[in-house]
């Protein structure tokens, strides 16, 4: 179906309960508006998106809206030859977007860089890992805080692979993020790692699916948001294990750390197990900032807001002790470092 062909979902649904499509969409909700693609610099090379998208099938609003505004695609191969990726995303004018295809046949890393003044981006990720191969992938949303942004990733597993994926989020004002992992074979792995920082009044919505489709399959999911004076952080996570996919194990935690009196946190993993033999849990859990590490600081010199800063630096970077590659966690523990001093 087309765009203009799909309904318009409603706030009832899981994916849209927080932010109304209406919200997102660059124009009017019955409009199909042409998006010029952002300029993107692969390994300090400017690059154009030559592949046409020349058959669109989804059925979900966003991932149809996306490709139908702008088919241009940056297929990239990591192999032998370009094992490791850096990419920058800068978008200008009113509307940008770009998409990208990940075809990983070899273990290397992805490192992803937005950044840019446009009023709306959008961005479409699709990855395919195949068997035996580790891929490390980072990605910094440092876009100005006037941007709307909207953004899809779907990412495949074969056997005996592993996707390492570590998130920061901070630019932006109003974000949507839908992010749908598929483990499709033995042994596959997903670690993925988010981290959010909402100031101001940004809003950050991250809707995240993680769908096991065989035995022997893991995942491990953990978002920390830290919201500040009127931001909103909300974050919905679906752990799906199907039939037939005993032996796999599969966990996710959200943990929000509220700053202000009126900063929001929402948290809703949802569990859907159709397996007997799996190991499935899910927690969820918002505090404010210990008032006894506040004094602690102070007693040692720290200002109020020093102290409370260097507490949500903190937070923020250990959302990435886990990841093994350094320098991916080099990329994100610096953008950190950057975005709380400014």
């Amino acid at each position: 179906m087309s765009y203009l062909e799909l309904p318009i979902p409603s706030r009832s649904e899981h994916l849209w309960r927080y932010t109304p499509w209406s919200k997102v969409h660059p124009t009017q909700v019955d409009a199909m508006p042409e998006i010029n693609s952002a300029n993107v610099l692969l390994n300090g090379e400017l690059v154009d998106a030559k592949t046409n998208i020349t058959e669109i099938s989804k059925t979900d609003i966003s991932r149809t809206f996306l490709l139908e505004s702008n088919s241009k695609i940056h297929n990239i191969t990591i192999d032998d030859s370009n094992a490791n990726s850096e990419i920058q995303v800068i978008s200008e004018g009113e509307m940008n977007s770009c998409h990208f295809h990940f075809e990983v046949k070899n273990s290397g890393s992805i490192r992803v860089r937005l950044s840019g003044e446009s009023n709306w981006f959008g961005i479409s990720i699709t990855g395919n890992l195949h068997g035996n191969v580790n891929l490390s992938f980072a990605i910094v949303n440092d876009l100005s805080e006037n941007t709307t942004m909207l953004r899809c990733e779907d990412w495949d597993i074969a056997r005996d692979s592993t996707l390492e994926y570590g998130e920061l989020s901070m630019g932006g004002s109003r974000i949507k993020s839908d992010i749908r992992t598929y483990l499709k074979g033995t042994n596959s792995t997903l670690m993925q790692n988010i981290a959010v920082n909402c100031r101001d009044s940004r809003i950050d919505d991250h809707h995240i699916e993680i769908h096991h489709l065989s035995g022997h399959s893991n995942s491990s999911l953990s978002v920390k948001s830290a919201c500040s004076d009127k931001g909103h952080a909300i974050g919905t996570g679906l752990l799906v294990i199907e039939e037939n996919c005993d032996q796999s194990d599969a966990g996710q935690v959200f943990k929000n750390l509220l700053l202000s009196e009126k900063a929001r946190a929402e948290a809703i993993p949802e569990l859907e197990v159709l397996s007997d033999d799996v190991s499935a849990a899910h927690g969820a859990a918002s505090s404010s900032v210990d008032p006894e590490q506040i004094h602690y600081m102070m007693a040692r010199g720290f200002s109020k807001d020093d102290a409370q800063t260097e507490i949500v630096e903190g937070f923020l970077i250990s959302s990435f002790a886990k990841i093994k590659n350094e320098h991916t966690k080099a990329f994100l523990i610096d953008a950190i470092s950057t975005n709380i001093d400014e």
